[in-house]
C-alpha cells in the first residue's frame, strides 16, 4: 500500500511540486480542521487522518487544513486563499476528489454556548445545544434529555448551508462534479484533557460545557456518544441527498471500534491523545476506513479516467 503524500497548500505556489503532483495516480485537495492538520511531524505522538491514509496506488494531497477551522470559514474564500488558489486557479489541477474534515469545531462552538447572556437573560433553546437542569427531559430517554432538539436543528441548518456552499465552490472550478468526502468524528469522553496537560489554553472543550450545565459525571460518556451520534446522522443525511449535495460521500465513524478515554484522564487515554483528538493508535483504526471509502468510490466512478 502507498502512503498518502501530503503537501501544504502554501507550498504549491510558483510552480513548486508541480511535477510531483502530476506523477501521482490519485490527486486530492484536502481542506479542514485539526483532524487533518495537527501532528504532521512523523515522530510526533499524534498524527492526523491524512498521515495514516494508504492507497493501492500512489496518491498525493495538497492540504489546506488548519487547526480550529470551522465549516463557515472553510466556505469563505476571503479567509482561505490557498484553498481558493488550488481549486480555482486558471491552470489549476483537475483534482480527483476533495477530502474534507469539517463540522467538528462548529459543533464544539455551539456546545459551549451557555444558558444565560451577560445581562442574565436566558438564551433560547434554539440557540444552544444543552438544556439547563430545569429543562432536562425524562430520564427514560437517556442522554437525549440533556440535548436541545431545537438547538441541534439550528446547527443542522447552518451545517447544511455551509456544506452546500463548499460544494458550490468545488463546482465552480476544473474539478466540478468530482467526489467530495467527509467523515464523522470519534466519540469523545468529556474530560479535563486539553492540548497542553494542566492548561486550559487549548481545550478541554466538551468538558467545560457539561460542567457548566451541571450534567452528572456518570452521564458524560453517554452525552459524548449522543452528540456524535447526531452529528453522524446529519452527515449521512447530507450524503443521501444527492440533489442538494451532489457526489458527496460520508464516513460514519460510529462503526469504528475506537477505545474511549477514561473519565477524568488528564492526557493520553484509550485511543485519544486529548479530549477530542485521536492518538496514533486511534488513527490507525480510523484513517484506513476513510481511505477505503475514498478509493472505493473513485474506482466505481472510473477515476482517474
Amino acid at each position: 500500500m502507498n502512503q498518502l503524500k501530503i503537501i501544504r497548500g502554501s507550498d504549491t505556489t510558483a510552480g513548486n511540486n508541480v511535477f510531483e503532483i502530476g506523477r501521482c495516480h490519485y490527486r486530492f485537495l484536502a481542506h479542514g480542521d485539526s483532524w487533518f492538520s495537527i501532528g504532521s511531524v512523523p515522530l510526533a505522538p499524534v498524527g492526523n487522518v491524512l498521515t495514516e491514509m494508504r492507497f493501492s496506488k500512489s496518491a498525493i494531497a495538497v492540504n489546506c487544513a488548519r487547526p480550529g477551522n470551522t465549516l463557515g470559514r472553510m466556505a469563505d474564500y476571503g479567509r482561505e486563499k490557498w484553498f481558493e488558489r488550488a481549486l480555482l486557479q486558471p491552470n489549476g489541477w483537475d483534482w480527483h476528489a476533495l477530502l474534507l474534515s469539517c463540522g467538528g469545531n462548529d459543533l464544539i462552538d455551539v456546545c459551549q454556548v451557555l444558558a444565560h447572556a451577560r445581562d442574565g437573560s436566558r438564551i433560547p433553546l434554539a440557540q444552544r445545544i444543552f438544556r439547563t437542569a430545569d429543562e432536562w427531559g425524562d430520564p427514560a430517554i437517556g442522554p437525549a434529555r440533556y440535548i436541545s432538539d431545537a438547538g441541534f436543528a439550528t446547527f443542522a441548518d447552518y451545517f447544511k448551508a455551509n456544506l452546500q456552499q463548499l460544494l458550490a465552490l468545488r463546482d465552480g472550478g476544473a474539478s466540478a462534479g468530482r467526489p467530495a468526502f467527509f467523515h464523522g468524528y470519534g466519540v469523545p469522553t468529556p474530560r479535563p484533557a486539553g492540548v497542553f496537560p494542566g492548561s486550559d489554553l487549548a481545550g478541554p472543550w466538551l468538558y467545560k460545557a457539561v460542567v457548566a450545565y451541571g450534567i452528572p459525571e456518570a452521564d458524560y460518556m453517554a452525552v459524548g456518544h449522543e452528540i456524535i451520534r447526531r452529528f453522524n446522522a446529519l452527515g449521512a443525511e447530507c450524503a443521501a441527498d444527492a440533489q442538494r449535495f451532489p457526489n458527496l460521500h460520508f464516513l460514519d465513524s460510529m462503526a469504528i471500534p475506537l477505545v474511549p478515554a477514561a473519565l477524568r484522564a488528564p492526557a493520553d487515554s484509550g485511543d485519544w491523545i486529548n479530549e477530542i483528538h485521536l492518538n496514533r493508535g486511534g488513527l490507525k483504526k480510523f484513517s484506513p476506513r476513510y481511505a477505503a471509502l475514498v478509493e472505493q468510490v473513485l474506482v466505481a466512478q472510473g477515476l482517474p479516467g
